[in-house]
């Protein structure tokens, strides 16, 4: 079950986001500095975002390269939901 305030990782660009807002079927996640937002439906969040730990948190947010964990590509994901 997600939650407003959890981490998530786009497994496309790798970016993180915050879930600012849970209404309904949709979600509103924003990067960490503001700049960006997006809107998708909870069901996308499965396929496309992963949740992040503190400890899973990219170069520049107090984490190694080496240590991350290799994102999936996204015809993996798509075969997994098939």
């Amino acid at each position: 079950m997600t939650k407003e305030g959890e981490k998530r990782r786009s497994i496309l660009t790798g970016k993180v986001y915050h879930v600012k807002v849970i209404k309904d079927r949709v979600v509103v996640l924003g990067s960490p500095d503001g700049s960006t937002q997006v809107w998708t439906e909870k069901d996308n969040l499965k396929l496309f975002y992963e949740k992040v730990e503190d400890e899973q948190m990219p170069e520049g947010l107090g984490r190694s390269p080496t240590k991350l964990k290799r994102l999936r590509s996204p015809a993996s994901v798509v075969l997994d939901f098939l």
